[in-house]
């Protein structure tokens, strides 16, 4: 795992797109499941229908991923995804 990428998402709330849906992570590492690579965290704030999933542990494959958008902290994702939704 490259150090650096690691290192862009240390303390940030991030989305992650893939081909057919977004997750939003928080507290992010990285872990080995049976040799595929994971971003492992957690839910933040406003990223389910009446924060449901608040704080509940996720995951998605690295190779899954599409793209990324890195928010400075959780407050600032949901800013974002408030302001997105109206």
């Amino acid at each position: 795992m490259d150090s650096d990428l690691v290192d862009i998402f240390k303390g940030k709330t991030v989305s992650f797109g893939s081909d057919s849906d977004t997750l939003a992570i928080k507290n992010i590492t990285f872990k080995l499941i049976h040799d595929k690579l994971f971003v492992v965290g957690q839910i933040p704030l406003s990223a389910t229908d009446d924060d449901l999933a608040l704080n509940k542990q996720c995951a998605i494959s690295w190779d899954s991923v599409n793209d990324y958008i890195v928010f400075d902290s959780e407050e600032e994702y949901s800013r974002w995804v408030e302001v997105s939704e109206t």
